[in-house]
This record gives structure tokens, sequence and C-alpha cells, in this order.
């Protein structure tokens, strides 16, 4: 019995550290992006979104070019991998002011992994507290209202209504969500 429990005890001390090691090497590094030595990979993480598609709107080209994180008041965290390549896989901006996250990203070969909540929590670590967060977001992108909804956000006053409306019926607008940082 008492060699059995030995055994056990082994087999217990040695599995966690490995279970450890493999969770640590794939979870991405979450980090404020430091420019502008991140800026080609942020870049290149945003060019993936067009990848084989033309880019018209001076929107989208901005969003690709990063523009917005290299202006005065703004920082983007992003998620990059711990192994080679080592590519930036997402990125969230703030504006450092107005507390608004905007241009949450995620390649599409790394979504539906936890990494826009990683990042959404990455963000939420950089603010002082209390604060409150804020966010827009395309009522039809359902996989990110899902997720701003499990992280606590909530759709203020007329928007709460034009989300439930939204969910009933095929209608698409910007919607406003908050979250109070505590």
């Amino acid at each position: 019995m008492a060699i059995l429990l030995r055994l056990l005890i082994s087999v217990a001390f040695f599995s966690v550290p490995s279970f450890s090691l493999i969770s640590t090497q794939t979870t991405p590094e979450i980090r404020i992006a430091v420019l502008p030595d991140d800026l080609p990979d942020i870049q290149d993480c945003r060019r993936s979104a067009y990848k084989d598609k033309k880019v018209l709107l001076n929107s989208a080209i901005s969003f690709c070019n990063a523009d917005q994180i290299q202006r005065e008041g703004y920082l983007c965290v992003i998620a990059r991998e711990r192994t080679s390549p080592y590519r930036v896989i997402g990125t969230a901006d703030l504006n450092t002011r107005t507390k608004v996250v905007n241009n949450v990203y995620v390649r599409e070969e790394f979504r539906k992994q936890g990494i826009g909540r990683l990042l959404m929590e990455g963000v939420e670590d950089t603010l002082e507290k209390p604060t409150t967060l804020k966010l827009t977001v395309y009522s039809s992108n359902t996989p990110a209202v899902n997720l701003y909804k499990a992280l606590g956000f909530t759709t203020p006053g007329i928007y709460g209504g034009l989300s439930a409306l939204s969910s009933a019926i095929s209608f698409n607008f910007l919607l406003e969500m908050e979250k109070e940082l505590v």
C-alpha cells in the first residue's frame, strides 16, 4: 500500500509541471506593443484580414497600417506566438483618454481558442480602476458580441433594446457596449 501511495504521489508530482509547460508554450504572450519595433508584425497580422482581397476603403487601409496606434493617447495590446515564427496573432487598440477599445482582431486560423478573451483581459489590465471600458461592435458579429457579454459588457440604454431586437430579426447596426471596471 505504501509503495502504491508513493507511486501515485510521484506521478502526480511529475505530471503537473509537464502540463504547465505545455499550456505555457501554447498560450500566446499578451503584452502592450512596443512601437515602432512591433509595428511591422501588427501590420502583417491586420493585413491577414484582407488576404486575397483589395483594400480600398480608407478605414480598412488605416486598420491595416495600424495608423491609430501610432498617435498619442493610443496603445495596442498584442497576442504573439511563443514559438517560431513568433507572429502577432491578435491585436486590440485602446484610446487611453476615452477608454474605448477597438480593432480587436484575431487571425482567422487562431480564432475559437480564447485569444480574443486574453486580448480583452490584457486591455483591462492596462487601465487604472475604477473606470468604464467602452466599445462598439456590429450586432451581426455574433461571436464578438457573445464574447463581450461573457466578459461582462452590457448594452446601456436604447442599445439594450436594439440588441434584443437584432437577435429576433435580421437587423445589423453598430452596438455600443460598456463594462464597469472596479
